[in-house]
């Protein structure tokens, strides 16, 4: 039981604490089209072993580099990114992928809508002060699904990036890294 004091003290504190700030966002910087390219960098198993062992195992994926494109754009003030990855099991069709999401509260923004041959069923937008990010879940045709991370931090020429992938069977992840240069 809470005394008395104790939920004064508290309270007390609470109207002490600092006021939170909105994070200083400049999606305006950020509008454009990037290139580049990007290379398998290694596959994390996700098994719940007890006790876990030393040395998990690895699987190594095709180091070949492949590319990759996206554009940060603002449609009717709310962001949208379209995405084409040529290859890897998150390989886009050619014509790419376009996420559009509503407005940005707390640094989050939900899918409004989706323009791609393979819609995911629910997509996501983080921002940060110098990255965003997208999380996209897609089914397979037998009624399985993966789960999609794509995330790219700002640098003064373009943007380095991170590709996730989470497996139907939620057992590995597996991820892609490169860099990217916006092109004017």
């Amino acid at each position: 039981m809470i005394t008395r004091r104790r939920a004064l003290v508290a309270s007390g504190l609470l109207l002490a604490a600092p006021c939170a700030h909105a994070q200083d966002v400049r999606w305006a910087d950020w509008l454009g089209t990037y290139s580049g390219t990007a290379r398998f960098y290694r596959s994390i198993p996700l098994e719940d072993i007890v006790p876990p062992p030393t040395s998990p195992r690895e699987e190594y994926d095709d180091g070949r580099p492949f590319v990759i494109q996206f554009t940060v754009r603002s449609v009717d003030g709310s962001p949208g990114v379209w995405l084409r990855i040529d290859s890897g099991p998150m390989q886009t069709d050619e014509l790419g992928e376009t996420m559009l999401f509503g407005p940005v509260t707390n640094g989050v923004a939900m899918l409004r809508s989706a323009d791609a041959r393979a819609l995911p069923r629910s997509a996501s937008l983080t921002v940060r002060p110098n990255q965003l990010g997208t999380e996209a879940l897609f089914t397979h045709a037998d009624g399985s699904f993966w789960r999609r991370y794509f995330t790219a931090t700002f640098t003064p020429a373009g943007a380095d990036v991170i590709l996730w992938v989470f497996d139907a069977t939620g057992t590995r992840a597996r991820t892609w890294r490169g860099s990217t240069v916006r092109r004017v």
